[in-house]
């Protein structure tokens, strides 16, 4: 019988840390551990580590969020996530499987931009959308609440 290793638990830190939102549909945070430049149009996959978490209530996402890391062989695709912990120098969740389920990122961020990292990784990781499709496929209505 082969015995399987468990990985360690992903952990990163972040020298950068951005947030996206689109239309109320798309939320988008990211931790870098290089700051990426403006000029920067490089579209390979960076060789440093880096997470990136995603969650879109345009359809029903059945309330899996999308995830990549740099080592996309165990840390990356859809999951059901559960938030363990957001704070000004801390963000911890668990992936909702068996094996590599914790992923750890610090960074440090200043009150005002915590608050808008929080509100980001609150809707993306905490709330739980009720939506409601037509047969055809259109959104009819949708609103978050807090699990």
């Amino acid at each position: 019988m082969t015995r399987t290793e468990a990985r360690p638990p992903l952990r990163l830190h972040a020298s950068h840390v951005s947030i996206e939102e689109s239309g109320g549909e798309f939320f988008q945070v990211s931790f870098d551990s290089e700051v990426r430049s403006e000029d920067d149009f490089d579209l390979s996959e960076p060789d440093h580590p880096y997470l990136l978490v995603q969650r879109q209530f345009e359809d029903n996402d059945g309330g899996v969020c999308y995830i990549e890391t740099h080592d996309h062989d165990t840390y990356a695709g859809h999951f059901r996530l559960r938030l363990i912990e957001v704070t000004p120098t801390r963000l911890a969740f668990e992936i909702a499987r068996t094996d590599n389920k914790y992923v750890e990122v610090t960074y440090d961020l200043d009150a005002k931009r915590f608050d808008e990292v929080r509100r980001i990784a609150h809707i993306i990781l905490v709330y739980e959308a009720e939506t409601t499709f037509f047969a055809c496929g259109c959104l009819a209505s949708w609103r978050a609440r807090l699990c």
